[in-house]
């Protein structure tokens, strides 16, 4: 059992986080739910790989090539975005044999911001070499489960306990012998399994999701005609006055963009304005909005940094005041709505969900609201919007270097492709949407129940009847312990669940298994 031995270990520790009452409570609280170890006394192998430079990838194919992820690949909930990860030479995984990721592996970002943890799923990419500033770990399968470790670390009190052992020079660090000494609750096996399986699910339809905006991709690209090949610069060697549209500037006149155009006449398709489909509301400022107005409670401001993937980050939202929020009714947002970025990282396109409060776009947003609900699907736009179809479109009409900014009357002219299949187009992305929403939640879910056991809101044994009712089919109580889930904890009087809808989480997830199974 792991003890704060205060008086013992000051000789050694003398930086005041170390001490820090937060994280004494919860070593306190820890020692009295169960058996308190240590997360090195969990791992079968662990590995840092220190890379002598990165050699340069340039003039080598992709198939000469392999992924290599950094903790930026990895967002706050532990999800792991192999697309964006950077490359190397296929070499390194002969140079750096250890390097190289395998599925279930816990990876703890150790140097940096050392806030992130992934694990990597069965889906990774071949050849995955993991960044020198994860450490890497597999654990022992007879003893932990790996997903319910990944949420006790992601947990508040797993982030206290972490984080106080970090050394604070040029660049924020932790060495293995200060990793391994991180104390981890090891409960029963089926109380493991209870909060592991919230992860796995989280990964389940996280995969779900990307499977669904890839399909939607490739068939809008097939539809098109679309490749990359379409923004090739060198093809564009004259410019005919017809195609000016009136404007001599080069950036308007950018080869992405005419590349773009001769596509669209080349391929015969058809093709309408952006304002034509729906109507834009945007503002410059907002009748003095200013961070006093901001309050704990009230209507949510949303400003462009809240939202990514098709999820928005509900709990990055700030509030506003009410009577400000009511002076600003043509920006007010609602279910099915378009939110447009027009200002700083411009071009990113967001379906408004079905909101559990009010909402109105923010100063750098533009709110797109369909002028006919059935004329065009609002996720097939969402998937155009966000697409370099538009994109390029969207960088030649915007204007400003240090804060790009793109007008209400250019948004309008912005061309959007119209083309068969665009509702199954919309569903796929509408599926991507949703599963990538609950997985979210899922994983707050799994951090929620971690916290909720140290602060003794709930019991392991809840836990283990739970997992058995589940194994004998019975989701009864699986389904009361989700219900009282909130971001506050368990059981807390007047805070809001987590899940709005438990059996429409369990219907996703019967979806999800058996897109998973016809692959």
């Amino acid at each position: 059992m792991y003890k704060v031995r205060v008086l013992q270990e000051i000789n050694d520790r003398l930086d005041a986080e170390y001490y820090n009452p937060a994280a004494l409570s919860t070593l306190k609280k820890m020692e009295t739910k169960g058996t308190v170890t240590t997360f090195g006394d969990l791992v079968d192998e662990g590995y840092r790989v220190v890379y002598h430079g990165a050699d340069s990838i340039y003039g080598l194919k992709d198939s000469e090539t392999l992924p290599f992820l950094s903790p930026t690949q990895i967002d706050a909930n532990g999800s792991i975005s192999f697309e964006d990860a950077e490359k190397l030479p296929l070499y390194y995984k002969d140079k750096y044999p250890k390097g190289l990721g395998k599925a279930g592996e816990v990876l703890v970002e150790v140097k940096g911001n050392v806030s992130k943890v992934g694990i990597i799923p069965s889906t990774f990419p071949k050849n995955l070499m993991i960044s020198g500033s994860l450490y890497k770990a597999t654990l022992d399968p007879k003893r932990v489960d790996s997903h319910y470790v990944l949420a006790f670390l992601k947990s508040k009190h797993g982030q206290i306990l972490k984080n106080r052992l970090t050394s604070n020079t040029i660049i924020n660090y932790i060495a293995k012998e200060a990793l391994y000494s991180i104390p981890v609750i090891e409960l029963k096996e089926k109380a493991q399994k209870y909060i592991g399986d919230k992860v796995r699910q989280a990964e389940q339809l996280r995969a779900w999701a990307k499977r669904s905006e890839k399909r939607a991709l490739e068939l809008f690209n097939k539809q098109v005609d679309w490749s990359f090949e379409v923004l090739k610069a060198g093809k564009i060697n004259k410019v005919l006055v017809s195609e000016l549209n009136g404007r001599l500037d080069l950036k308007y006149n950018s080869p992405a963009r005419l590349a773009l155009l001769r596509h669209i006449k080349n391929k015969k398709i058809t093709t309408t304005e952006l304002v034509r489909l729906v109507n834009i509301s945007a503002m410059i400022g907002w009748k003095g909005l200013t961070t006093e107005y901001y309050t704990d409670f009230g209507p949510w401001l949303l400003r462009g940094v809240e939202f990514r993937d098709g999820v928005i980050e509900f709990e990055k939202l700030v509030s506003v005041d009410r009577d400000k929020y009511l002076e600003q009714p043509q920006i007010h947002l609602k279910e099915g709505d378009i939110a447009f970025s027009k200002d700083g990282t411009i071009g990113k396109a967001i379906v408004i969900p079905e909101l559990a409060n009010d909402m109105a776009a923010g100063s750098t947003i533009a709110r797109l609201r369909l002028k006919k609900v059935n004329e065009i699907n609002p996720y097939y736009l969402e998937l155009v919007l966000n697409h370099d179809f538009v994109q390029v479109q969207v960088e030649s009409f915007a204007t400003g270097i240090a804060q790009p900014h793109i007008t209400q009357e250019w948004i309008a002219q912005l061309i959007i492709p119209r083309i068969k299949y665009e509702q199954v187009i919309g569903e796929y992305l509408s599926i991507h949407h949703l599963a990538n929403y609950n997985s979210k939640i899922l994983i707050q879910a799994a951090k929620t129940l971690v916290e909720s056991l140290i602060e003794g809101q709930l019991t392991e044994q809840q836990l283990i009847q739970a997992q058995q009712a589940l194994e004998d089919g019975d989701n009864s109580l699986d389904q009361a312990i989700l219900s009282k889930l909130s971001a506050e904890g368990y059981a807390i009087e007047g805070a809001t669940p987590l899940f709005s809808d438990v059996d429409e989480l369990y219907s996703l997830l019967e979806e999800a298994a058996q897109a998973e199974a016809e692959e």
